[in-house]
């Protein structure tokens, strides 16, 4: 496993490293001095299976599936780089696809499938602003340039984060009925800054939805699209 996983990293520019140490398995990305390292930690005890079934090169993505035969272990990931980093996103465990392509129609969320579908904008790798949408790392924002909003209401300086995750900053952040929107600049360490003129829906991918507690990467970066 480990020579032919080393080699489908490397086929995308990437370092990867397996430790065997712990009862768990986790894919991480990690930050060292001048580089980033795929980590893959499975357990002292009991094999497990890590297959990467699609390597796409050019653009620097794979999607890595992970197994057992002898535990209830079995996720899949989508790992690759996203402006700036490597990441990890953990895929749908009922949307395990077996493509790259595939994997990041996995991560969008329900709204942008349907205004995409509704607005006839087909998919394209690599692009982080269409018709539908701009995207910063893991957060959609979906332009409502009608819209109004009671400036009473509205957060300046505020901040969208999932759990675990580092902070998007945004200028201006509005909520209501459980629904947010952004407008102005918006700003993370790890991405460039989007600066959005019109207020604009915000949602998140589905990185991890549904999946097992032991399936998920430890640490969520950034979702490709």
């Amino acid at each position: 496993m480990s020579s032919e996983l080393t080699q489908a990293f490397a086929a995308i520019g990437a370092e990867l490293q397996i430790e065997t140490r712990g009862h768990g398995v986790t894919i991480d990305v990690l930050r060292l001095p001048g580089r980033e390292v795929f980590l893959l930690q499975q357990p002292w005890f009991g094999a497990i299976t890590a297959e990467a079934i699609d390597v796409r090169p050019y653009h620097r993505h794979l999607v890595l599936d992970v197994y057992s035969d002898w535990a209830a272990v079995s996720g899949r990931f989508l790992c690759g780089h996203d402006e700036h980093h490597w990441f990890v996103a953990s895929l749908p465990f009922g949307r395990a696809t077996r493509s790259v392509r595939g994997a990041m129609e996995a991560l969008k969320p329900p709204l942008v499938l349907r205004e995409q579908k509704r607005k006839g904008v087909k998919h394209r790798r690599h692009r982080r602003r269409t018709q539908v949408y701009v995207r910063q790392g893991e957060w959609f924002f979906l332009p409502r340039p009608r819209m109004h909003v009671d400036f009473e209401h509205v957060q300046r300086n505020g901040h969208l984060a999932r759990r675990g995750g580092k902070p998007h900053q945004v200028e201006w952040l509005y909520s209501i009925d459980d629904m947010r929107f952004a407008r102005g600049q918006v700003s993370h360490w790890d991405h460039s800054p989007l600066h959005l003129d019109v207020w604009h829906r915000v949602v998140q991918n589905n990185e991890g939805e549904s999946q097992r507690p032991q399936q998920r990467p430890s640490i969520h970066i950034a979702f490709i699209d």
